[in-house]
């Protein structure tokens, strides 16, 4: 995650085509869309906010049938 012409964005760093500014939603959730990847539709992200109100890690749910982002465990690093 990192801020771009004060937006958030984030990028998957060994795979560079996915890539998204995250746009707000609701609360903790923000829609993402791969310019990128044409073929994905959008989809949203949240922020999962432990009980000491820090960002613990970020679930993504784009659906499609190539590529389950459900599956990564995208945990904050310290």
């Amino acid at each position: 995650m990192e801020l771009v012409d004060n937006k958030l964005s984030m990028r998957f760093v060994h795979t560079p085509i996915f890539h998204s500014t995250l746009e707000h939603w609701h609360y903790n959730t923000f829609t993402v869309k791969f310019p990128d990847v044409p073929s994905l539709p959008s989809g949203k992200a949240a922020f999962v906010i432990g009980m000491d109100n820090k960002v613990e890690k970020l679930l993504i749910d784009v659906p499609n049938p190539d590529f389950d982002f459900t599956e990564l465990d995208l945990i904050k690093k310290e």
